[in-house]
């Protein structure tokens, strides 16, 4: 069993910078920030006061935070494919006329029947482009729950920190073990929609909701 030591951060939330893919992203690039320093030893995170001489489990701790980084990045990753891909439909859509949210939601069904073939395509792509509204909905919480599984097979394989012998970790700072925690319980609980980086949503705005 590994032990998790502090990390500075006030909570998962805080790592995460607001939970989105750009804060998945960030907080992907600080866990592999902080692989080589943890890997060092001296200053691994489960080293405290009086406890210079006791070489600790930098290596396997360097090896949890690496790992966590990796699945933290690739979820990231995923979640940006599963964007750009629902992008690409909303700007086909909008070209017929569809009027796509700048969140990327499409419009409510049609109440009837087109009234003439101009309304009957833009119905159409209405209807497409609500059927891969869906589908990135469904594969955007796939891949938060598969990440947050891994997270929690990777938190079981930490044990609870040691006794401190010196001053205890600084105040507002989070462990490994609580920050994989709460990662994984806030990529459990079910998203409305894909992360979507706000300056795709400023340049798709000339063309969402355009005839």
């Amino acid at each position: 069993m590994i032990r998790s030591g502090p990390l500075l951060a006030a909570s998962a939330a805080d790592w995460l910078g607001g939970g989105g893919r750009e804060g998945l992203q960030v907080l992907a690039a600080g866990l592999y920030g902080c692989v080589p320093a943890i890997a060092a030893g001296s200053h691994a995170p489960d080293k405290q006061a009086g406890q210079a001489d006791d070489p600790g489990p930098a290596a396997p701790l360097a090896a949890v935070v690496y790992q966590a980084a990796s699945i933290v990045d690739a979820l990231a990753t995923e979640l940006a494919r599963i964007e750009g891909a629902l992008d690409e439909q909303a700007h086909i859509a909008s070209r017929y006329g569809v009027r796509i949210g700048l969140d990327g939601r499409p419009p409510p069904a049609f109440a009837g029947p087109p009234a003439d073939s101009g309304a009957a395509s833009e119905q159409h792509w209405t209807l497409a482009y609500q059927e891969a509204h869906v589908q990135a909905m469904g594969e955007a919480h796939g891949a938060r729950q598969q990440a947050a599984r891994r997270l929690a097979d990777l938190h079981a394989t930490l044990a609870p920190p040691r006794p401190s012998r010196g001053p205890s970790a600084a105040p507002g700072s989070l462990t490994i073990g609580q920050l994989l925690a709460g990662l994984t319980s806030q990529l459990a609980v079910p998203s409305g929609a894909p992360e979507r980086d706000p300056r795709l949503q400023a340049q798709a705005a000339p063309h969402h909701g355009r005839h």
